[in-house]
């Protein structure tokens, strides 16, 4: 499990609020691994104006045709973009993730309507999640077209609940009509404060307290909602508390039997329906499955993440919503162990719904990582139902009408 994935080429094979609106949720996605900056304005006039309507969600989820067709269904790939996009798409990809370096001429209204999201919504059958980082603070791919939105901690200390809401109503709206029908938000962690070295989280969480997080978290996901756009709380189970960066390397949590607190937030917001959880990187002593040791594994590729969050969160109704990973391909926690196939395998096989590779999936490095998927299913390494399940699991989820909650 801790071993490098065969790098291509080698003799092995690949180891595969404002509102009580309701707001249909037609697609469901931590950071990914880039960072941007934050500073910039609202979008200008745009030349060109698609048509940005979105297409009605199927009814029913058939039975993915082949294995490859399910592998392809389970990921969320990263886009430079349009040529790449639109190669996904054609692969069998229905998610999309926007990044900063992203082409903005793919967001609606940036450019040519004919290489516009709206067009991959075409292509796709209007069958296509559309995702990003939109946090607040120093997480927002967008913040040159969307506009800045405060940090978590500074949303707590300076706007009410309803504010939160409202600003989040409006925000998603503005990024429904650029094409996104998903945002990588919040980020419900706790704020471990100054003497954790390292972390990551910072000023991304709202508060140290699990019931401040719990309501601005609420007030994000209620806005998100009533705006169009799916939540996606992050990183299960609570970076808050780790030591380190998983960008950078290998991230600790206290032990589990410690996070309680940690967990609180996942446990009541994961109850929302049209919510869905992104499972991160963190490595949680005691948070153990058979033969993975959760000390070493990180928790978007242990079956006892998974487990933990499908049973129940202290004491909450077992999750049956879609889980995420967080970034496969540019987080060092991950890409110190795997390579892309080898990591989305592990992902799939622990549990995971949809393993995110937000970079270095062009037209030519896709079509080599479902090879290796579907090898790995071949081989009995991992098994088809599991594909299967996720793959109806999501297809489910893109017509689940979401109510926002206060």
């Amino acid at each position: 499990m801790n071993a490098r994935h065969p790098a291509p080429g080698s003799n092995r094979r690949h180891l595969p609020g404002a509102a009580l609106a309701t707001a249909l949720v037609l697609a469901l996605v931590g950071c990914s691994g880039d960072a941007t900056d934050t500073t910039g304005t609202a979008t200008g006039d745009a030349t060109t104006t698609p048509d940005t309507s979105v297409a009605e969600a199927p009814e029913t989820c058939a039975e993915p045709d082949s294995v490859r067709a399910a592998v392809a269904a389970t990921l969320a790939v990263g886009v430079t973009g349009f040529d790449d996009a639109a190669a996904a798409v054609d692969a069998g990809v229905r998610h999309l993730f926007i990044g900063s370096a992203t082409d903005r001429t793919l967001l609606n209204g940036q450019g040519d309507p004919e290489r516009s999201l709206a067009a991959l919504q075409d292509r796709a059958g209007g069958n296509l999640t559309v995702s990003v980082d939109e946090e607040g603070g120093q997480v927002q791919r967008l913040a040159d077209l969307a506009g800045t939105l405060p940090s978590a901690r500074d949303m707590a200390a300076t706007m009410s609940t309803d504010e939160v809401t409202e600003l989040f109503t409006e925000h998603a709206r503005t990024l429904r009509d650029l094409g996104i029908t998903m945002d990588f938000a919040p980020d419900v962690d706790l704020d471990g404060g100054e003497e954790i070295s390292d972390n990551a989280i910072g000023d991304r969480a709202f508060s140290a307290d699990p019931a401040v997080v719990v309501d601005y978290g609420r007030a994000v996901i209620d806005g998100l909602l009533a705006g169009g756009i799916t939540p996606v709380i992050k990183h299960f189970p609570g970076h808050g508390h780790a030591t380190g960066d998983s960008h950078t390397g290998a991230v600790s949590t206290p032990p589990l039997d410690q996070m309680g607190p940690d967990l609180q937030p996942f446990a009541e917001l994961s109850q929302i329906p049209g919510v869905a959880v992104m499972v991160g990187h963190m490595q949680v002593p005691g948070l153990d499955a058979d033969g993975v040791a959760g000390a070493e594994t990180p928790s978007s590729l242990n079956p006892a993440s998974y487990g933990l969050l499908r049973s129940g969160v202290n004491g909450a109704p077992g999750f049956t919503g879609v889980i995420y990973t967080d970034d496969l391909t540019g987080m060092q926690a991950v890409t110190d162990r795997y390579d892309a196939a080898g990591a989305v395998i592990a992902a799939l096989r622990a549990g995971a719904d949809v393993p995110l590779v937000s970079s270095g999936m062009d037209a030519t490095a896709l079509p080599g990582v479902l090879d290796a998927v579907v090898a790995a299913v071949a081989d009995g390494e991992l098994d088809e139902q599991r594909v299967v399940e996720s793959a109806d699991r999501i297809c489910t989820a893109r017509s689940i009408p979401a109510v926002a909650t206060s």
